[in-house]
């Protein structure tokens, strides 16, 4: 039995013609050589798994937003657990007339905006689920709505989801203090998951202090800057 050439085997040809994925750097070198498409996904749901929501995933994304936000368009920010404090946030280089804070009443109301508004093409959604129940299907509502719309898809949700299976093409584990932060890779697009690092805090280019406080815990009014962000306008923020 004659084989055929590896040049001409059809599989071999299918997978030499796909693009390489598109990624945004994460403005950590180490984290970058340890994800095996070298950044942030984009146009894929990445999942993050915080101890603590608000802080640990936001000084891990903060030189991605810089970056994210040269390009046209708004940080939108789905029912965070803070109202966002705005010296952190300008430690951090991000300017709040670059951020819209979503507060959707409902569940459904929920699924429906992060949707939309990763369909939209904005750089970057980035989403707390809460007491929000995703399951296997809505999860890949998400990733749809996020190969549509080409930009980074975050979702902050609480580690004991770890265990439960996801269509995400990252997921990473958040752990560690003020000073360093202890990263489980669980899953990544392409590769096995089950990598550890730990990265130094302050993240590059940032003057220390770091930004500690990214959300005004207690209910204050917004933020100077902030654009409360109805679901009828979503169509629109470009």
């Amino acid at each position: 039995m004659t084989s055929l050439p590896v040049s001409l085997h059809p599989l071999l040809r299918q997978l030499g013609r796909q693009a390489s994925p598109r990624v945004l750097q994460t403005g950590f070198p180490r984290l970058n050589a340890a994800l095996h498409e070298g950044g942030w996904p984009l146009g894929a749901l990445t999942e993050l798994l915080p101890r603590v929501p608000g802080q640990a995933e936001l000084r891990l994304l903060a030189p991605a937003l810089r970056a994210a936000l040269t390009r046209p368009g708004f940080l939108i920010l789905v029912d965070p657990p803070g109202v966002p404090h705005a010296p952190a946030w300008g430690a951090a280089g991000l300017a709040l007339d670059r951020v819209m804070v979503v507060r959707p009443g409902t569940p459904r109301d929920w699924l429906w905006t992060v949707d939309q508004a990763a369909r939209a093409g904005q750089p970057v959604v980035l989403a707390w689920p809460g007491r929000v129940g995703l399951d296997s299907k809505n999860l890949r509502r998400l990733q749809l709505a996020a190969e549509e719309g080409g930009g980074l898809l975050v979702l902050s949700r609480r580690p004991s989801r770890a265990q439960e299976p996801s269509p995400a093409a990252l997921r990473l584990r958040l752990g560690g203090g003020h000073h360093a932060l202890q990263i489980d890779i669980l899953k990544q697009r392409g590769h096995w998951g089950g990598q550890s690092l730990t990265l130094a805090l302050p993240y590059p280019d940032t003057p220390p202090p770091p930004p500690a406080d990214w959300f005004h815990r207690a209910p204050v009014a917004p933020a100077p800057g902030v654009v409360p962000l109805r679901p009828s306008s979503l169509a629109t923020a470009r």
